[in-house]
């Protein structure tokens, strides 16, 4: 049997004990509310993703304005075991579910520290959309290609994907997107990301970010996606889809030529080939000239002696 001090000291360990276990995770402050993070990582610094999760959140809200403020949990994991039995786990670098972000570390995902971060800053957009009002569904071609936008991930192998499925009219659908961010292929899902890339991206440039700002605000007002995108655009979902498409057919027929490196090895003989005839007439006009200049000199001499 334990004495009374003893017993003491064992409710003590017990108590501090389940305290660590718990609250193993120290808890930070920013715009978006506390959050803890769980660093599986050797290489990137806990340090590091509390600095870009108050750069970005500060950035978010000054751009689009304040979201609820909620705790919210970061993973940083190197377990390459399928957590959520799905194919996107399978194929992504990271995946927010509610409020907790999980990211595959680069001994997993073997990607760079940057890239690495690329991909935090993409999450937390995730977060900030699903905080603008809860009770509103945001399609996830507006999520993916939102999130993808503000972390700048803009990428020369989308363009290649967009550009090499342009005969094929019908898998440019807003409609379909959502079966195929879900589908068993690695290419529907590829495909899926690139071309909401370009329907945001397209947004922009066509209309300014404040349009997306409006969007956003009208979504936190209670207005449903569809009627935030009409009353900003003047476009249905479905129109703007029509207008993306013939836009980008005349601005990235030529993209589908890029084929590398198969598309240098069979131009590179005929490269040479092209470069050898420019020297060689360079050096002909060259010669030319030199021979002119020496006539002249003779001639100017001839003239001096007589």
């Amino acid at each position: 049997m334990l004495t009374q001090y003893p017993l003491y000291k064992f409710y003590l360990v017990v108590y501090f004990s389940l305290n660590i276990f718990i609250f193993c995770d120290d808890r930070y402050v920013s715009d978006w509310g506390y959050f803890t993070i769980e660093n599986q990582s050797s290489t990137i610094e806990s340090q590091e993703i509390i600095d870009v999760v108050n750069d970005h959140t500060a950035y978010m809200n000054s751009k689009f304005g304040n979201i609820q403020r909620l705790p919210f949990i970061i993973i940083i994991s190197n377990k390459e075991k399928n957590l959520y039995n799905n194919n996107t786990w399978n194929w992504s670098l990271g995946i927010t579910i509610n409020n907790t972000i999980i990211i595959k570390d680069s001994s997993i995902s073997h990607i760079t520290k940057s890239r690495l971060m690329q991909v935090l800053r993409h999450e937390l957009n995730h977060i900030y959309l699903n905080r603008l009002n809860p009770s509103i569904k945001i399609p996830r071609w507006f999520g993916e290609g939102f999130s993808m936008y503000y972390a700048n991930e803009n990428f020369l192998s989308n363009k290649l994907i967009i550009a090499n499925n342009l005969k094929n009219n019908d898998i440019f659908n807003i409609e379909t997107l959502d079966y195929r961010f879900n589908s068993h292929s690695k290419k529907q899902f590829n495909f899926a990301y690139a071309y909401s890339e370009i329907l945001v991206k397209d947004m922009i440039e066509m209309y300014s970010e404040e349009v997306l700002v409006e969007m956003l605000r009208n979504i936190k007002s209670g207005n449903q996606f569809d009627d935030a995108f009409y009353k900003n655009t003047l476009l249905t979902v479905n129109d703007y889809n029509k207008k993306i498409f013939n836009r980008i057919t005349s601005k990235f027929w030529w993209i589908r030529f890029m084929k590398f490196p198969s598309l240098l090895l069979i131009l590179a003989p005929l490269l040479s080939i092209i470069g050898f005839i420019i020297v060689k007439i360079k050096n002909k006009k060259v010669i030319q000239k030199w021979h002119i200049e020496e006539e002249l000199e003779e001639i100017e001499n001839h003239e001096i002696k007589e």
